[in-house]
């Protein structure tokens, strides 16, 4: 994101400039944009005006902090001391400014770009007497945009997270098949093979949970903690993982399910019928309105894969957002697909990725009419790319029915 990016924004939003401000390495946003590695002890402030060249404000004694930031944003530095000085150089850093933004959410809607703290925003719009707005789609822009190459990586990184999934369920197969069980530990370690044969880097091992372990969404085995895994038993397997070319490589990350039997049971299709029709009503309801020429928002992806599962009778089972920002990390600061946990009203822009992983969980369920309450999570998550003309699906194919495993 260019500093001409950055003012183009903020024109186009009749914003008059984007104040960034750090304490102490607080505001990761602030130190990214300003390419700061380390933000010193003392309080600073960058003014990006819509119009006109940037400008610091800094604190005397630090000076030697600010030589290796952004060639492009490396404006004129003024100096303060004390705290009154700070102030009255706020004031006349923004000059006449009217809508100011920061890394600020109202009632913290939007909690991921929320690192401007309370007193900072009160004291800016104090001194300024300007309108603070927040950030968040700068923030977006700033960090979550991504080039082709990083778009590259990504396609490699889900075509080894495909290999991994593939691996994991030929190896239960196997194990079914010869009429033994393994774990859920044993098949982690499966896809961990997969990954370090490709040199992936995938943050933490990936999820495989069996039955009521797979209605905890952030259940996974340890060495010490797993579950066997036998014929008829319903499993879950989370995979994510980024190659490991450039520091700037993107993950992917999927989730598929299958039943260890034959014939998976009818409360069984139903529930990944449900799963699967709220996953594909969000990805045509984001195609239909960019068709349309609309601006579409993740809270309203939400609500568009939400109403699937809720007409399905399953609403208090979904009990996460539909999909989370994707990049460099597994959970990136682009926007969410979210209007349960938060309200994320950030806007799906050219070259953002996201996850779309609705998910019914069931700590009792008797699914395959047995009597015995195993319970039961159903997941399908699959990585979505905003394009100049739409939406993108990067982890094809869908999971479009239970994988049986027998």
């Amino acid at each position: 994101m260019t500093l001409h990016d950055i003012q183009t924004y903020l024109k186009a939003n009749h914003l008059d400039g984007w104040l960034l401000y750090d304490f102490r390495g607080t505001n990761p946003v602030a130190l990214h944009v300003a390419g700061l590695t380390t933000s010193g002890s003392r309080r600073w402030f960058l003014w990006l005006p819509a119009q006109g060249e940037p400008q610091w404000l800094i604190h005397a004694i630090e000076g030697s902090t600010f030589t290796r930031i952004r060639p492009d944003l490396d404006g004129t530095k003024t100096l303060y001391v004390g705290w009154r000085e700070l102030e009255e150089k706020v004031a006349a850093l923004t000059g006449r400014a009217q809508r100011i933004a920061m890394e600020y959410s109202p009632d913290n809607a939007i909690p991921y770009v929320s690192w401007v703290d309370a007193g900072t925003k009160e004291m800016v719009a104090r001194v300024t007497g300007a309108e603070i707005v927040s950030s968040a789609d700068l923030v977006q822009i700033a960090q979550a945009v991504l080039d082709a190459d990083q778009i590259a990586s990504h396609r490699r990184a889900a075509a080894v997270c495909m290999e991994a999934k593939d691996a994991a369920f030929d190896f239960l197969r196997g194990v079914l098949a010869r009429g033994e069980t393994t774990t859920e530990y044993a098949l982690q370690q499966i896809i961990t093979a997969v990954f370090d044969a490709h040199h992936m880097d995938s943050e933490h091992p990936a999820i495989v949970s069996v039955n009521a372990n797979a209605a905890d969404p952030h259940y996974a085995p340890s060495p010490n903690r797993h579950a066997p895994i036998g014929r008829g038993d319903m499993v879950l397997v989370d995979l994510w993982a980024r190659t490991t070319k450039t520091p700037l490589d993107c993950f992917a990350d999927i989730t598929w399910v299958a039943y260890c039997g034959s014939e998976a049971p009818a409360k069984v299709h139903e529930i990944f019928a449900a799963v699967a029709g709220g996953r594909d009503a969000a990805v045509k309801f984001m195609q239909d309105r960019m068709a349309a020429g609309q601006t579409v928002y993740g809270y309203e992806v939400d609500d568009a894969c939400r109403a699937v599962i809720a007409a399905a009778g399953y609403a208090p089972a979904f009990i996460h957002r539909t999909g989370h920002s994707l990049g460099v990390r597994g959970h990136y600061n682009g926007v969410n697909i979210d209007n349960l946990e938060t309200q994320d009203r950030r806007s799906l822009i050219p070259h953002v990725m996201f996850t779309v992983e609705p998910g019914i969980y069931l700590p009792t369920c008797d699914f395959d009419g047995s009597g015995r309450n195993l319970g039961i999570g159903i997941r399908s998550e699959i990585n979505c790319l905003v394009t100049e003309s739409g939406i993108e699906v990067t982890t094809l194919p869908l999971q479009t029915e239970m994988i049986v495993l027998m």
